[in-house]
């Protein structure tokens, strides 16, 4: 299909593929963990669990050394998590005017984040494959797997799913989580925890208004109320629609038949969302819908440039219900089910000649289940054994071509169904009272003959009460996805002997806290992937052909390794900064050379203060990239970035307006020209970034 060739050694090709696919049996695994999920709903409860943080009402003394949830799949202090957490906040959110997930994570330590003008995608440690849709990512929400089935697609820009000012934390997991989270959990992990109905305070309402550069708007309505019987809601819709940035120069199309190389149209960008979360006792629904509709005027994959009929979608909904709770003294019983679906349909214009249309639809069906139990009935153990079921229903991608499009026929396509299981076992062991061993161990099998065995294991020592050492280990794998295994086309052929690609980790950290406002964090790493999955030229098998495209594990190993350093400052008066650097050399061990689109430097500061006594609040971020090396030699410029957000603070409305809110944000404050790496799908080796650019939003809670 068109955007799903991710590999920078891709030659430029037109695909397309069709399948529909369904599933007929389940594995013994799977039939397990929905027995689990069923028995627990009948389960008379004994006890409540324990309630996520709030973390913008947390005292000073605690904001540093706060819990975490995603490291190990149960909360724990982050001083004895398996890894370097980093937590962004709702307050973080708030005070540096973030709009997507991606700019969230554009702030971590050690993230960098690309842009082809259609989606946002994370690079970590050095490695990003230019065009890789983040399937080397996790993404989470509360706990449920955003990567789609079909093409493993972590959604991060305005496809993701849920309004940003709906988030109420999100907690980023560098390196190898394949032990506890099983496929894609590759080079990290992103959990996005959502508020819920007792965030919203006064009558529960809230609506907000913005307004950005590009002819942009944006509106969303919110409530949210805890009630009386122990029933807690949140609803929220939220409508987006901009025309995008245009006027962009690609000398690669400065013909007069290309508008001499100007886009003049086609960058619009349109979504809406609805999401919904709901709990009694021990029991969470949480559901949502998403849609974004995304013009893309660059020519990608060779189609005709500036046209707005090139455009694709990304549909998503989905269904989340989990059961958190103490059945027994010292067991914790966690399960879930869902059900999720995606839907990517697209057209793409080619100039063959004649003018070609290709309509396709991309379309993913799954459901699942998991269920686990924590015991800490063992002194000095904390134990979790659990497992998860996924069922790939439908996994299919049409492509129609046609010169008349009322006359469409068939381009390509493939039809398979595919499941996944997994078992795990992890335990937090308390060696001495101050040193603790982190082990975890996860099967996974998928259905298409891939096996996959991943252990993790963390030795934290902690000889001081303000320090803690940090030894860790780590393997991951991310299996082949349904389109690099089964796609065809006529020059590209199936590839059903790919094996899964895999990571392995190796971190040393030190975490140190001399008082209560200050913590910090340095560290080295280094990691080696091999078997990594290319799209490549090989020679055909038919006769009268030259090549053919099949997807294969390249031969050549990955490296890198790196050290990073982070420093977080609180003051009592509000003010709070976090600043991180890391350097990185990568290297790929046949040719000893940088690997494309690997940054050596990145630095990230944050600081956020209130001013004029607490009237308004300021947020700046600075953020420095290093230059990346393209593709044929070229290269990309290093760049600063520097963004302003001023927000109402809590003395500028009162009384009946005390819950009017106005918040201000200039982004690249000093208009700094930049690019991103581009893949193979584009001509040019470099896709332009946005200007300077403004956004003001207005919200009334009432």
């Amino acid at each position: 299909m068109q955007r799903r060739y991710l590999n920078s050694q891709q030659p430029n090709i037109k695909n397309g593929c069709i399948g529909v696919i369904k599933c007929n049996s389940m594995s013994f695994g799977g039939l397990i963990v929905a027995i689990l999920f069923a028995a627990m709903c009948f389960h008379a409860s004994i006890a409540h669990s324990e309630e996520q943080l709030d973390l913008t009402e947390l005292p000073i003394e605690s904001l540093l050394n706060i819990h975490v949830y995603s490291a190990s799949k149960f909360i724990q202090k982050k001083s004895d998590a398996p890894t370097a957490v980093t937590v962004i906040t709702a307050q973080d959110i708030k005070d540096y005017g973030y709009r997507t997930l991606a700019a969230i994570i554009q702030s971590v330590r050690g993230v960098y984040v690309d842009s082809d003008r259609n989606y946002s995608m994370a690079g970590m440690r050095g490695f990003n494959i230019p065009g890789d849709i983040n399937t080397r990512v996790l993404v989470l929400l509360d706990g449920y797997r955003l990567n789609d089935a079909t093409y493993d697609q972590g959604p991060l820009g305005t496809e993701f799913p849920v309004d940003v000012d709906l988030i109420e934390r999100v907690e980023y997991v560098p390196g190898a989580g394949s032990a506890i989270y099983g496929n894609n959990a590759f080079l990290g992990v992103i959990n996005v925890f959502t508020k819920s109905g007792k965030d919203f305070k006064g009558k529960g309402a809230e609506i907000s208004g913005e307004i950005a550069s590009y002819g942009t708007d944006q509106e969303r309505v919110s409530f949210g109320k805890y009630f009386d019987n122990g029933v807690e809601m949140l609803v929220s819709a939220t409508r987006h629609d901009s025309n995008g940035e245009n006027g962009l120069f690609f000398p690669e199309f400065n013909t007069l038949e290309s508008n001499n190389g100007i886009t003049s149209h086609g960058n619009f960008d349109n979504a809406e969302r609805l999401f919904g979360k709901f709990s009694w006792q021990h029991f969470t629904l949480e559901t949502g819908y998403s849609k974004r509709n995304k013009g893309l005027p660059l020519a990608n994959y060779g189609t005709v440039f500036n046209d707005p009929r090139n455009q694709n979608t990304d549909q998503h909904i989905f269904g989340n219900l989990t059961y958190n709770n103490l059945i027994a003294n010292h067991l914790e019983l966690y399960a879930r089910a869902y059900h999720g679906r995606y839907d990517y349909p697209g057209t793409w214009v080619y100039d063959d000649p004649p003018i070609t249309l290709y309509k396709e639809l991309g379309l993913g069906r799954w459901w699942g289940s998991e269920a686990r139990l924590v015991s800490t009935h063992i002194d000095g153990h904390k134990l979790m054994i659990g497992g998860e079921f996924q069922d790939n229903y439908l996994l299919s991608d049409e492509q129609l071509m046609a010169v008349n499009p009322d006359n469409p026929s068939a381009a390509a396509g493939f039809k398979h169904s595919t499941n996944s299981s997994g078992l795990y076992l992890q335990d937090e062991m308390t060696l001495r009272d101050n040193l603790i061993l982190n082990a975890g161990l996860r099967y996974d099998h998928l259905s298409y003959g891939v096996n996959a065995i991943n252990p993790r294991m963390a030795l934290i020592y902690k000889p001081w009460d303000d320090t803690a050492f940090k030894l860790l280990y780590g393997s991951s794998f991310r299996a082949p996805n349904a389109n690099e295994l089964y796609y065809t086309d006529p020059i590209t052929i199936a590839s059903n002997n790919l094996i899964p690609e895999k990571i392995k980790t190796y971190e040393a950290l030190i975490e140190y806290q001399p008082g209560r406002t200050v913590r910090l964090t340095a560290g080295g790493f280094q990691y080696e992937i091999t078997n990594l999955i290319e799209l490549t030229a090989i020679p055909s098998p038919n006769p009268g052909e030259d090549t053919v495209n099949q997807f294969i594990n390249a031969g050549t190993d990955n490296k890198a390794w790196g050290t990073e350093l982070e420093v977080e400052k609180l003051w009592d008066y509000g003010s709070r900064l976090r600043a991180s650097y890391i350097w990185i050399k990568t290297d790929e061990a046949s040719s000893n050379q940088q690997l494309i689109n690997s940054p050596s430097n990145l630095f990230k500061l944050n600081f956020s203060t209130p001013l004029l006594e607490h009237w308004l609040r300021a947020g700046i971020e600075a953020q420095y990239t290093d230059s990346r090396k393209g593709r044929d030699d070229t290269k990309s410029e290093g760049y600063p970035l520097f963004n302003l957000t001023l927000t109402s603070g809590d003395k500028l409305f009162k009384g009946s307006l005390s819950g009017v809110e106005i918040s201000g944000s200039i982004y690249n404050l000093l208009d700094q020209q930049y690019t991103s790496v581009a893949s193979d799908e584009f001509i040019q080796h470099f896709i332009p970034q946005n200007g300077r650019n403004f956004r003001l939003v207005f919200s009334y809670r009432f």
